[in-house]
């Protein structure tokens, strides 16, 4: 956050009479902090010294653990600890840890003045002045006794619980919100053909598949009622169940809702079975009837009695059932509890004003509705222990809807606030953490891109202080050309669709300057799934960006180093032969100034050729420096395909009989196009050469046809083809499929054949064929110069 000077005050110090007033609200706020830690009751908050000697006594320290002010002050904490945890050195470990980490939390037995243990909760916190020197500890302290008990009893009731849903003798089926199966006991397992393994988690209706027994219809699920009403319901007569495997069973069953303590339902339980034998007598089907009612009540019982504590009474508001919970909660077992009023055995108060709380069960039987407890609202056991509760009430009806008495469902939150102020202290930590954060941009968006909140980060690396930039839009981050484009909009509907969104890209900081910057936002949902914003983070990665572009320019450069040393050592090899050569022919010529005879003519037509092949291997080197510079030049004239390919067959054809190869042609009457054909030319002449050179003795065969918008050249020889490794390296530069040794030249022909192709929009492909033999394909565009499909092999 930044921090703003006093009005007026310049860069001088602030007026007196604002440090005066500072001072005064600082002192106020120290003594409302002491009356609060007074005031405390349920914690025993005190300060110890550097050394681990008490310093301050508050009143629920005084009941904790027993000792007056003046008894304590001054003593070691470890008079509070078990010798074994002294014979340990705990209370020192304790202490060092707390300096450590800045913080320590522990439970374990403690000591009162009585010599009594109980069992406690301790957090120990060093207290610093603003140089960060140590200037002691806040200990606080709570009794965790009834706790740790309720707990193992509550383990064990789970346990019995478990035990006695599994064993009753009716088939029980549980769902949770969404009437998907929870829970099938071995019964229900019979009766459905649903093993509880394959049944959980599928609808209900496809495990409980029930039918009108006299029209076949289909019959309403009561599940789907209960959950959609929160009421117990019962299946219509003549209801028969279909098994998996076929088989019909009548049956009866109940549908109960599962409530959680705001009386939300949040799933429900049926109970049915198998009444084929009860039909078989009427006295049977009396007593199942009876057996169904008394089985719905021990049911409605046993589910109020599961995780929270349950308390039922008569219409006059007399308790007539308590469950274990409650009995531990409230001090009172059910024998003692049973005919007293229940203002008596749930004793509540409201926990600011102290005073006695309306009871719900009144308002239940009052009015038959369900009721909830007030906030604030605190039970005092019969021992005096008092708890934080939340509960819910609800009427027990009869047939006719009339209230016969209520059933009070309550749980202790303690351990709920305790996790809400932890809740609370880790969301400080995390906003204090990001507030530490500098080398990266990290803050909050609202659902529609504006700035929610802003971290020092932020502000280094975009420029904008906290009160500038809340509530804008963070497309001001964008470049002009990325807004036009509607990328900030892109980004948020990204994210907000696949959970994450990535990039790096150009960003625009407050003065107006880029940087390169790597982004990632983030979702933030609520619990139903809804989109409450996004988190951006984002880091400036200009520097390392501007090294990756250095390192890739010297790596370039070291490789086009490499590339003409290696063709300038090449090309003055196999210039210097021929250059050798032709220098000696011409010195013989030059001794012979006799009258020119048939010997001195060959000579010349040696040094003529020689000569020449010297101009071609030039041309070569001169057409790899073009294309290598992007200087290669096209100049596209429209003419025939197929006249240029008779016209080079026929200057090539002396050549290919030389070699002992017969050279055939296969054209269309008219192939038209816009090329270079100088250069159409010259990937004729080097793809033919190189038949006449590799497939020597072989006939070679050139045809040239069209499809659709596509020349198709081939050049195919029935020679020893090309090794399969070398099909993917044959067009690069100084590559040759065999040795140069054998065959001569500098492996640049069919690399400059495919870079003119490629300058035509074409390519050159080469393969084997399979009777033996190499073949060329060059496809060209019939018009290169106009937009067109890409070609492809």
């Amino acid at each position: 956050m930044t921090r703003r000077e006093p009005r007026g005050s310049g860069h001088g110090e602030p007026p007196d009479e604002t440090r005066d007033s500072a001072q005064a609200r600082a002192r106020a706020a120290e003594q409302r902090f002491q009356l609060v830690v007074e005031s405390v009751r349920d914690y025993a908050i005190f300060a110890l010294d550097p050394s681990g000697r008490v310093a301050t006594w508050n009143t629920g320290a005084k009941l904790i653990k027993g000792y007056l002010p003046e008894e304590i002050i001054g003593k070691d904490m470890s008079i509070f600890y078990a010798p074994e945890d002294l014979a340990r050195g705990r209370p020192r470990a304790l202490l060092d840890a707390a300096l450590s980490a800045g913080r320590v939390e522990d439970e374990g037995w403690h000591v009162r003045k009585d010599g009594s243990r109980f069992w406690a909760d301790v957090v120990i916190t060093p207290i610093r002045d603003p140089q960060g020197q140590l200037q002691g500890f806040v200990k606080v302290t709570r009794d965790l006794t009834l706790r740790k008990d309720a707990e193992e009893r509550l383990r064990q009731s789970e346990e019995s619980l478990g035990a006695t849903l599994y064993s009753i003798g009716d088939a029980v089926l549980a769902t949770d919100e969404e009437a998907r199966v929870t829970r099938i006991n071995p019964v229900a397992e019979r009766l459905t053909g649903w093993s509880e393994r394959e049944a959980v988690g599928r609808p209900i209706d496809e495990v409980f598949a029930i039918i009108n027994e006299d029209t076949r219809a289909k019959a309403p699920n009561p599940v789907r009622r209960v959950l959609a009403e929160g009421v117990v319901v019962g299946l219509a007569n003549h209801t028969a169940l279909i098994s998996r495997d076929g088989t019909e069973r009548p049956i009866a069953d109940s549908g109960a809702p599962i409530r959680d303590a705001q009386g939300v339902t949040r799933g429900a339980v049926l109970v049915f079975r198998d009444i084929t034998k009860e039909r078989r007598s009427e006295e049977a089907l009396r007593k199942s009837q009876e057996a169904v009612r008394l089985s719905e009540e021990s049911l409605r019982a046993t589910l109020y009695s599961i995780g929270d504590a349950v308390l039922a009474t008569d219409e006059q508001g007399r308790v007539a059932r308590i469950n274990p919970v409650a009995e531990r909660l409230t001090g009172w077992l059910e024998k003692e509890a049973v005919g007293h009023p229940i203002i008596e055995v749930f004793n509540i108060v409201n926990e600011d004003t102290r005073a006695r709380a309306v009871n719900p069960v009144t308002r239940v039987l009052m009015e038959g509705v369900v009721v909830g407890l007030a906030n604030h609202t605190a039970l005092i056991s019969r021992d005096g222990t008092e708890r934080p509760i939340a509960d819910s009430g609800a009427p027990i009806l009869d047939a006719q809807g009339k209230p016969r008495g209520a059933v009070l469902v309550f749980r202790d939150t303690t351990a709920e606030r305790r996790a809400e102020e932890a809740l609370r202290q880790s969301e400080e930590k995390l906003r204090q953490m990001i507030g530490s954060v500098r080398d990266y941009a990290l803050f909050m968006l609202d659902p529609k891109g504006r700035v929610a909140s802003w971290n020092p980060g932020a502000e280094r690396i975009k420029g904008y202080r906290e009160e500038e930039i809340l509530g804008e839009h963070f497309s001001r981050f964008f470049p002009p050309e990325d807004i036009a484009m509607g990328k900030p909009a892109r980004e948020l509907e990204i994210a907000a669709t696949q959970e994450r969104f990535e990039d790096e890209n150009w960003r625009v900081r407050k003065d107006g300057s880029r940087f390169w910057a790597h982004v990632i936002i983030t979702p933030i949902r609520d619990s139903s799934n809804g989109l409450e914003g996004f988190v951006k983070i984002t880091r400036d990665l200009t520097e390392r960006r501007k090294t990756e572009e250095e390192r890739l320019r010297l790596a370039q450069a070291k490789e086009a180093i490499r590339l003409r040393d290696e063709f300038l050592s090449i090309a003055s090899h196999e210039l210097k032969t021929p250059l050798t050569a032709l220098q000696l022919q011409l010195l013989g010529i030059q001794d012979r100034v006799a009258p020119i005879d048939e010997g001195v003519t060959k000579r010349v037509e040696r040094a003529m050729r020689v000569g020449g092949r010297l101009a071609q291997l030039i041309e070569e080197l001169l057409n790899v420096s073009r294309i290598a510079t992007g200087k290669l030049e096209l100049n596209f004239e429209a003419f025939d395909l197929s006249d240029a390919v008779r016209e080079i067959v026929e200057r090539l054809r002396d050549s290919a009989e030389s070699a002992g190869s017969e050279l055939s042609i296969g054209v269309a009457d008219s192939i038209n196009g816009q090329w270079d054909r100088l250069r159409i030319e010259q990937i004729l002449m080097n793809l033919i050469s190189n038949s006449i050179k590799y497939a020597a003795g072989t006939p070679i065969q050139v045809s040239v046809c069209r499809e659709k918008d596509l020349a198709i050249l081939k050049v195919q020889d029935k020679g020893p083809g090309i090794p399969e490794a070398d099909l993917s390296r044959i067009f690069e530069r100084f590559e040759r499929a065999s040795s140069a040794r054998h065959y001569g030249g500098l492996g640049l022909g069919l690399y400059v054949a495919d870079q003119i192709a490629r300058a035509h929009g074409g390519m050159i492909v080469a393969s084997n064929l399979p009777g033996g033999g190499a073949c060329f394909t060059v496809r060209l565009p019939l018009d290169p110069q106009q937009p067109a499909a890409a070609v492809s092999a």
